[in-house]
């Protein structure tokens, strides 16, 4: 369950709404509960994260981006918005953007994860990575 202290009683009522519709995997009616929230309160991290997580499912990919994108200017140092933006941009062959944001991310705060990933992508395509190892300290 999702933390929601720092939100209206209209938010969480809302908020609960498109769990619940999420739940019934009615996207339709959970990107429109969850697009209200974002037009209610466009500095919520959390209400653009989980709309783009949503946008993302129904393959709407391009407000998805965007989503994850204000998300991770809204709070810099979640890796859960920051690994959800990278995800979106590389499974959109975006992997230069991708491998930017986990740049961006590691300059801020350590990532077991993305020490995984940036690990795999040099395995399994050791030329992907053009741009110096993003998770070399020198380069912070």
């Amino acid at each position: 369950m999702v933390m929601l202290m720092k939100y209206t009683e209209e938010e969480k009522s809302k908020f609960a709404r498109a769990q619940e519709r999420s739940r019934l995997d009615d996207l339709p009616g959970t990107i429109e509960i969850l697009k209200e929230l974002v037009a209610g309160n466009a500095e919520s991290a959390m209400f653009n994260a989980t709309l783009a997580n949503t946008l993302k499912a129904a393959g709407d990919i391009a407000p998805a981006i965007e989503h994850f994108q204000r998300a991770v200017k809204l709070a810099p140092k979640s890796e859960q918005y920051s690994l959800g933006l990278f995800h979106v941009l590389w499974g959109q062959g975006r992997r230069e953007e991708a491998l930017d944001e986990t740049k961006r991310f590691m300059a801020l705060s350590d990532s077991d994860e993305y020490r995984k990933i940036v690990a795999a992508i040099n395995s399994h395509w050791p030329h992907e990575v053009t741009s110096p190892d993003p998770l070399d300290s020198t380069n912070k």
